[in-house]
Parts: C-alpha cells; sequence; structure tokens
C-alpha cells in the first residue's frame, strides 16, 4: 500500500467563464472544475437548457472545443436558442464592455481581435469563432448508450469529438426514462468514471419530481461531484448548490433573472427585503404597525406563514388576492407577518389593506410613501372596500389631530370614500395631508410604484 507521502495530491484546475461572472459567488469555486460531473436539476422551464447553452458558448469563445449532446431537444431548437437568444445578449455585453474601463478579462481577448477590425466584424468573428467550437450531436438515443458513444465519439484515436473536454448531457430523463429503472443510472455512472477518467468535464441536465425532489435515486447524486438546483419563482430562477466538493454548499437562494434576452444573469433583488406598511384601528391611540418580509425558502425547507398571534385563514385569503395579480407570482414563497396592535387589540379587517401592501412592496423590493397609512378592507377581487362604521371617520379625524402633522402626508383609502374624508380634512384645517382613492389593489401597484411596468 502506498503511503500518504507519497500519494499525489488532487489540484483542482478550473475552466473559468468571461461572461458568467456571478457563478463563482453562486457556487464558491472559480469556474467549471476541469474533469468534474456537475448536475443541474430543475422543473421544466426554469432555464436549466438556457444556462447549459450560455455556458457553452462562453467556453467555446474563449477556443475550448465542447459537445452539447442533445436527448431531448432537436440541434435546430438549440441552434435558434443561441442565435436569437443568446448572441444578442452577449452582443449587448460587447457594447458595454468597450464602454467601460481596460482590464476586463473579456476585453483583454477582445483587444488583438479588434484592432484591425469594425466591431461589427469583431462580432462577426467571434460568432464565427464560437460556431466552429461547438458541436451539437443528438445520436444518442438512451443513458444506456452514453458509455459506448464516449468510448467510440470522444476518447478513442481517430474519434468525431477527440479534443473536447467539455460536454452536457440534456437530459438525463428525456426520453422518459423512469425514476425507479436502476439499469440506465448504471450506465450513466459508468459514462460519469470514464469521463472523469479522461479528464472531460460533465454537464448533467436532470429534471426534477413533483415534490421538487431530483428525479432518479438517490445514488445519483452521490455520484457527481456539484449539484446545481434551480427554482421558479416570479420572474426569478434560484440557484442552490446542495453538494460541492469543490466550495462550500449553498443552501441560501443565490437569485438569476430572466433578461429581456431570455437569459440568465444575477438579479439586483439578491436578498429579501422587510416593508412596513402603517393603518389605523378604531379606539386606539397609535399607528398600527404590519411588516412583512418576503422571501425564497432554503433549499429543503417549505414555503410557509410565519405570523405569530394573526389570523392564518385571513392572511392565506389575502395572498390567494394578491397571487391573482397580473405578473405577481407568490407561489413557494414564504411570507413573516409582523402586526403590531396597539394596546392589545384584536386584528380588524380594517387591517387588509396594509397587510397587502406591506406584502407587495417586500416581493416588489421597493418602498412605500413616506408617512402613508392604507386604510380599507379587501375583498376577493382585490378591491378596496369602504369602511361601513359611521363613527369611524370622526374618531379618524380625532386621532390625526393628535399626530405630529409630518407623521401622516398620505392617506390610501376607497375612492367611494376619498371625498368625504378630504371634506372632513378641510373641515379641520388637515389641507397638508393628500388623500388618494383606490378601487382596486392592482391600480394602486402601478400608482406607487410605476417602474414595475418595466419588470
Amino acid at each position: 500500500m502506498p503511503k500518504l507521502k507519497f500519494i499525489e495530491g488532487e489540484e483542482h484546475r478550473y475552466y473559468e467563464f468571461s461572461t458568467l461572472k456571478w457563478f463563482p459567488e453562486a457556487t464558491n469555486h472559480r469556474g467549471l472544475a476541469k474533469g468534474g460531473i456537475y448536475l443541474l436539476s430543475g422543473p421544466p422551464g426554469c432555464g436549466k437548457t438556457t444556462l447549459a447553452l450560455q455556458m457553452m458558448v462562453d467556453f467555446a469563445f474563449r477556443g475550448e472545443k465542447v459537445l452539447y449532446v442533445t436527448l431531448e431537444q432537436s440541434p435546430s431548437f438549440l441552434k435558434a436558442t443561441i442565435l436569437d437568444r443568446i448572441f444578442p445578449y452577449r452582443r449587448s455585453i460587447f457594447s458595454s464592455i468597450k464602454k467601460k474601463e481596460k482590464g476586463n478579462d473579456w476585453r483583454k481577448q477582445l483587444e488583438n481581435i479588434g484592432k484591425t477590425l469594425s466591431e461589427e466584424e469583431t462580432i462577426k468573428h467571434i460568432e464565427r469563432r464560437i460556431e466552429e467550437n461547438m458541436f451539437i450531436d443528438s445520436s444518442v438515443n438512451s443513458m444506456d448508450n452514453l458509455p459506448d458513444f464516449l468510448i467510440r465519439q470522444v476518447m478513442s484515436s481517430g474519434a468525431q469529438y477527440k479534443d473536447i473536454k467539455i460536454m452536457v448531457v440534456d437530459s438525463l430523463q428525456g426520453l422518459g426514462t423512469a425514476p425507479i429503472s436502476s439499469r440506465p443510472y448504471r450506465s450513466l455512472y459508468e459514462f460519469n468514471r470514464y469521463a472523469k477518467d479522461e479528464g472531460i468535464t460533465c454537464l448533467l441536465i436532470g429534471h426534477v419530481t413533483k415534490s421538487e425532489k431530483i428525479a432518479g435515486p438517490k445514488s445519483l447524486e452521490h455520484n457527481v461531484d456539484c449539484v446545481l438546483y434551480m427554482r421558479r419563482a416570479m420572474k426569478l430562477r434560484p440557484l442552490f448548490v446542495p453538494k460541492n466538493r469543490y466550495g462550500p454548499e449553498r443552501h441560501e437562494p443565490f437569485c438569476l433573472i430572466m433578461n429581456k434576452w431570455g437569459c440568465l444573469e444575477k438579479s439586483k433583488h439578491m436578498s429579501a427585503r422587510a416593508s412596513i406598511a402603517y393603518g389605523y384601528l378604531p379606539g386606539t391611540d397609535r399607528l398600527t404597525e404590519v411588516q412583512a418580509l418576503v422571501k425564497l425558502p432554503k433549499f429543503g425547507v417549505r414555503a410557509g406563514i410565519l405570523a405569530p398571534y394573526l389570523p392564518r385563514q385571513k392572511l392565506r385569503q389575502i395572498i390567494g388576492v394578491i397571487s391573482n395579480i397580473k405578473d405577481v407570482d407568490v407561489s413557494d414563497l414564504t411570507f413573516e407577518i409582523n402586526c403590531y396592535l396597539p394596546g392589545g387589540a384584536f386584528y380588524s379587517h380594517i387591517l387588509d389593506f396594509p397587510l397587502a401592501i406591506s406584502m407587495l412592496s417586500s416581493y416588489f423590493q421597493l418602498p412605500l410613501p413616506t408617512s402613508s397609512i392604507f386604510v380599507g378592507e379587501l375583498d376577493l377581487s382585490g378591491r378596496i372596500r369602504p369602511i361601513s362604521d359611521e363613527s369611524f371617520f370622526q374618531n379618524f379625524i380625532n386621532f390625526i389631530k393628535k399626530r405630529n402633522i409630518s407623521e401622516i402626508q398620505n392617506i390610501f383609502i376607497s375612492d367611494t370614500q376619498s371625498e368625504l374624508l378630504n371634506h372632513l380634512l378641510t373641515e379641520n384645517k388637515l389641507t397638508a395631508i393628500k388623500v388618494t382613492g383606490v378601487s382596486q389593489i392592482e391600480e394602486l401597484i402601478y400608482r406607487v410604484w410605476p417602474e414595475i411596468r418595466s419588470f
């Protein structure tokens, strides 16, 4: 047996990215490890194929020959994705780099190319290089055939893809492999061993089950070096790294977003932000403070509602109303809600409005207008109901009189009662306060945050 001192240490080398600069931050290692086996899993439509193509296009630009083995999509579909989505996105990056300072890794590579070429000619040169270095093969019809394909088409002398060192297999369950079927996975593990011995980096793309667990036997995760798990939440694509032999695991979400080109990039909304909205409860002498934190759950943790001392059914109803708003997707999100009720008062339907708006503020990560009060109930269609208590308005006016004038600058209320409230404020010489009538909460979203239309 060799002594420890005679065993050579393993030194990891990496294929680093030029454009996916977020990858090291998300995965805690510099790029794809040479000879590493990666598993990228996620639900349909979350962007697994797009991300894999972005990676391979990046490596092809850097001069690496890459092979995309497709068991699911057609080569023409993958080519269209590259030409129609990834190339236009990269052109936008190229244009922005030309305007930035020197020292950028990609810019250094472009300097020699661009010395004698115009910008348009440089872009064409780059894209031709990518097309030359990227291969797409659809001849493999099952996981069972992967080891034979690797030996004959990649590893053998004179093989069609002899110089390939980076491969994608998309996807493992693409041809309807049963999750409980073990033989195809034994072939996959054999393929992984051959690839690792040959120093070939492989990115395997896999599906998830209905319960959002990685599809396939548990041994699948043991037979790869790194697991990348993508979810879909609103327009975000949270990425987790539940297994990582090259660095620390990531159980907190790293938020990617699908940009206007249909490619994945780092989102500006990397961490959840709590939001505070204020309401008024009759009979109390303080503003009612409603805090909401809407966030993505950690890997392996189910989404839920954490709201001590608040009616759970009412909260679910409000969340249901919010989820019906166009372009708002609060599925698979965790809600942490705290409601400070002065004097030990009980929750009232009159706080529905501030509660809903605080959730939306946290969801969009956009602030509410300063010194604002939201008053009103919320029905199932998202309409702000008028307040039926006849004594409410006089109590409200008396409450406002006792407050510091800078504490209340805006009041949002049902549009059917805004005129009445305005009249009472004028009578009591409180004209500095602006009253905004609201019929639907969706209408208020675009009035308070007009930038949401471009999300």
